[in-house]
């Protein structure tokens, strides 16, 4: 039976330039169609009412998740086909991308963390409709030239990859977001060797190595040695802090990817 279902995009799907692919994944995996589509900007506010509805305001990461959405536009849409919320519930994958099954959308794309994991669904239909009051509340229509401009040309959403990025590797594998398959922990794994790699040939491997633990205390050194980060970036890199042990737990069996022994 035909029926509805909202996803919210939020401002790094943007920023990465993956809405259609996004759209597209959802279309081929559920058969749903988009009915409606708009667009809204949170405040601090509307976003921490958004989310108490759910309970999902008491992480660790939740300023960041804040930070995010602060004054930034969403993309908010319903889908609509048979099954379509369960249907979307089932897509979407774990908060914590680690744990995410193969084949939903945080399993995917590049998605490595918490507070960027690319995408909201409602967990019933009644808070749907309470998700959608708030967000029409704050709606800029359906025009989407913000959201469009939010396109920063590259991998944006991923603290990997603004890891690597800051440590000088340039080559972001763009053309390949949509094809990165579905096994995640490959992807961090060869993060983790990219990343200690780049990190023994600029002298900053300790501070790497501690990054890659979760030591908040590694960040802040490693901040200061690259300098020049955005605040974007400097989010993101804080946001994979609370992925990492996540990651850690599933790749220790390289025991040489943690203590520098395969450097």
């Amino acid at each position: 039976m035909s029926s509805l279902g909202l996803t919210v995009y939020g401002p790094e799907v943007a920023k990465s330039g993956l809405t259609a692919a996004l759209d597209d994944f959802i279309r081929r995996k559920t058969e749903l169609e988009i009915e409606e589509r708009s667009f809204a900007v949170h405040s601090r506010t509307s976003i921490e009412a958004f989310y108490s509805l759910t309970g999902s305001t008491g992480g660790k990461h939740w300023p960041l998740v804040l930070d995010l959405f602060d004054m930034r536009p969403v993309c908010a849409t319903l889908w609509i086909g048979d099954s379509a919320l369960s249907s979307l519930q089932n897509l979407k994958g774990k908060t914590q991308p680690a744990q995410a099954a193969k084949g939903t959308i945080r399993s995917r794309f590049y998605c490595d963390n918490p507070v960027t994991n690319l995408v909201h669904v409602s967990d019933s239909e009644s808070l749907m409709d309470e998700e959608l009051r708030i967000l029409r509340a704050h709606s800029t229509g359906t025009g989407d030239t913000s959201w469009r401009a939010l396109n920063s040309g590259r991998i944006s959403h991923s603290s990997f990859r603004v890891l690597l990025t800051s440590l000088g590797n340039t080559q972001a594998p763009q053309s390949d977001i949509c094809n990165s398959g579905d096994d995640a922990v490959a992807n961090a794994r060869a993060a983790f060797e990219q990343a200690e790699a780049l990190a023994v040939s600029c002298g900053m491997l300790e501070t790497v190595q501690g990054f890659l633990a979760g030591d908040f205390a590694s960040l802040e050194y490693l901040l200061n040695r690259v300098g020049g980060l955005s605040a974007w970036d400097r989010l993101l890199l804080e946001a994979g802090l609370f992925a990492m042990p996540y990651w850690n737990s599933l790749i220790n069996d390289s025991p040489a990817l943690l203590t520098g022994e395969g450097a």
